[in-house]
């Protein structure tokens, strides 16, 4: 079960793209966002990353190996580098991946295989959007 304020935290972290630079906010409308999916022909996108299953705080080398493990499962999809940010404070950045044209249960699929308790999903002109993966 994901606690109030670890899901308070989801919400409030900035999701940015590195590269173009775009910075995704939960439920808010974004020009950047949408005109970028528009210039690559994204119809639907996600926002993962394998760091610190089930939120507990592993090494940044145990993260990094993690994260190499879900980059190689992302082969065959369009893939920016990406970073979450916790904007209250709690968390230090995690390396994440923005994927292009992936679909909502492949989506789910790879936040449950990397043990995340959400992962963030969207689709052209609609807001992004927390998918919980645990009870």
């Amino acid at each position: 079960m994901i606690s109030k304020e670890l899901l308070l935290g989801y919400e409030a972290t900035c999701y940015s793209i590195l590269n173009p630079k775009i910075d995704i906010y939960l439920g808010k409308e974004n020009e950047a966002l949408q005109s970028f999916l528009k210039e690559h022909d994204f119809k639907s996108w996600c926002f993962i990353t394998a760091w610190n299953p089930f939120s507990k705080a592993l090494s940044v080398e145990e993260n990094i190996a993690l994260n190499s493990l879900l980059e190689q499962d992302l082969t065959h999809y369009a893939v920016f580098a990406a970073e979450g940010k916790d904007t209250i404070g709690n968390w230090p950045p995690e390396i994440s991946f923005f994927v292009g044209n992936i679909s909502r249960e492949d989506t789910i699929y790879l936040g449950k295989k990397y043990q995340q308790n959400a992962i963030v999903f969207g689709e052209i002109n609609e807001s992004a959007e927390l998918i919980l993966l645990v009870d």
